[in-house]
């Protein structure tokens, strides 16, 4: 005995839905104030407020990698 199907089956695509990205992740990333007059002890704190600021954007980037990973399974 045969089992015998459709012969004229249809393949149709369904489109996903998109999942936005959170505009958090989005936004500008914050400047460091510079002061007009900077010292030393200044350009320090200025740094380590320029690196915090680049380490917090590199994250946002990160977490748009992984949703974008997501999205391409």
């Amino acid at each position: 005995m045969l089992l015998v199907s459709c012969g004229n089956t249809r393949t149709e695509y369904v489109p996903a839905p998109v999942v936005p990205i959170p505009p958090q992740l989005t936004a500008d990333c914050p400047l460091p104030v510079i002061p007009d007059e900077l010292t030393y002890g200044g350009a320090i704190l200025l740094l380590t407020d320029a690196m915090k600021s680049i380490a917090d954007c590199n994250h946002d980037k990160r977490a748009i990698r992984e949703i974008e990973a997501e999205r391409a399974k």
